[in-house]
């Protein structure tokens, strides 16, 4: 289950994973991804289910955060 939509940008040295809001997606950090990415490398996400991630069928919010750290870059915060 890695069809998690993922952007990553910038190439600092602490990474960060941004995670939405329920019912949003990734373009909600828009707004400030170009500040933060001029010092931090940024993990953009859609979790499943949401903007460019497909479904999984029905899954608990624990499913939704394990199918994001399997796919997390071992240095990031998350």
């Amino acid at each position: 289950m890695n069809n998690i939509w993922w952007q990553t940008k910038g190439q600092g040295n602490v990474h960060l994973v941004l995670l939405h809001g329920w019912g949003l997606n990734a373009e909600v950090w828009r707004c400030i991804d170009e500040e933060l990415s001029s010092h931090f490398t940024l993990h953009l996400v859609d979790l499943p289910g949401f903007g460019r991630s497909r479904g999984f069928g029905a899954m608990s919010l624990a499913d939704m955060a394990e199918a994001v750290l399997r796919q997390a870059p071992d240095k990031a915060i998350c």
